[in-house]
């Protein structure tokens, strides 16, 4: 399944020191390369055994690679309703869904009202015509030659084709119902860290006490560090190598960063695409190279960071104030763009490269950028 949305986060796990302590914990890192999402998936666990870290581990691959075939976009599965069932079915029928994916749907809907429409899982015409091109001007730009895009009159022809007015949810039948065949579900924007969400709150309830689960940079912390500390995040730099700041003592969040540096090609005209769609202008959005958002709930931080992504700078700031409202939050956003974006925006000494970091209100005297 390919996600049109790769976020680069690294986290930086201190290894926990100090006075022993009865039970002992031991960190333990496994990566899995073929868990779905077109991603890795990663566990970071302090346990006090291989075997109770080899359990959460099978556990969090079986679900990753659940919920990757549950909103599949793409792709059909034997004896699974997933999201393509629901697209094909458009028109046609209600298609009786796992509730995960219905629970899906409606955060999708609340993001989608708060946001304005920035974040929207029903323009899945536009973001189809967008993948071919990319897909296929990155075979273009392996070959040195430039891709090309859409015309305005290729996306204007399909853009009256979404809204939440045309999906229809039973949630005591549990079904699921597109009622116009020209409008399709996109959940790029919100699958990865939806099922990132359900997962490790299924590993907390299972007995994990302390770590993290990794998918593809969308990190959601579990607890603690053993001695109670909490954890650095490192932001990626989205036009250089390491990290361009860092986001200390981080407990029972998730990070999630939106980028254009990492499924994009280039144009004949010379500009990067990038995979992230602005639902007004149909085009790819250009404010920022990369947005973080820290917030307890991944699934949120997946749908917001793209909905601070494709919204420039005074509209997110409004955006912040409606979310901390809606979610009872303090919610942390860190933009990088190539300009600054107000008199706070600083250049981190961290990388070699040209770039602004701006953070939000609530966290600028807390960043780390040395």
């Amino acid at each position: 399944m390919k996600i049109m949305k790769m976020m680069i986060v690294v986290m930086i796990f201190l290894l926990y020191s100090g006075c022993a302590k009865e039970p002992e914990y031991e960190l333990i890192r496994k990566v899995n390369y073929d868990c779905g999402f077109d991603t890795m998936c990663q566990l970071n666990a302090y346990v006090q055994s291989e075997e109770e870290f080899n359990a959460y581990y099978e556990s969090m691959n079986e679900m990753f690679s659940y919920y990757n075939d549950l909103f599949d976009i793409y792709n059909n599965y034997d004896g699974l309703n997933n999201i393509k069932t629901v697209n094909d079915m458009a028109g046609i029928e209600p298609v009786k869904v796992d509730g995960a994916l219905i629970e899906l749907i409606e955060l999708a809907e609340e993001i989608h009202d708060i946001s304005d429409g920035a974040f929207d899982i029903t323009d899945g015409a536009t973001l189809k015509i967008w993948h071919e091109y990319r897909d296929a001007g990155k075979i273009k730009n392996q070959n040195g030659a430039y891709g090309s895009i859409p015309s305005t009159e290729e996306l204007d022809a399909v853009k009256e084709y979404k809204g939440f007015e045309y999906i229809e949810i039973d949630k005591e039948a549990s079904t699921v119902y597109i009622t116009d065949p020209n409008v399709s579900l996109d959940v790029g924007g919100i699958a990865k860290g939806f099922a990132t969400e359900k997962i490790a709150k299924a590993l907390e309830e299972a007995g994990l006490e302390y770590g993290a689960v990794n998918a593809g940079g969308n990190q959601r912390i579990i607890g603690t560090q053993p001695d109670g500390s909490g954890y650095n995040v490192g932001i990626t730099d989205p036009r250089g190598s390491g990290n361009i700041a860092v986001i200390p003592d981080q407990k029972e969040v998730s990070v999630v960063t939106s980028g254009d540096y990492q499924n994009y090609y280039f144009a004949d005209d010379g500009q990067r695409y990038s995979h992230i769609i602005d639902p007004e202008t149909s085009f790819p959005a250009t404010y920022y190279t990369s947005v973080t958002v820290v917030v307890p709930d991944s699934g949120i931080a997946d749908c917001l960071s793209t909905a601070f992504f494709v919204l420039d700078y005074e509209e997110g700031l409004e955006l912040i104030e409606k979310v901390n409202e809606a979610y009872d939050l303090d919610i942390i956003v860190v933009w990088i763009s190539e300009e600054p974006l107000d008199d706070t925006s600083i250049l981190s000494p961290m990388t070699d490269t040209q770039e602004y970091i701006t953070c939000s209100e609530n966290f600028r005297d807390s960043l780390v950028t040395e």
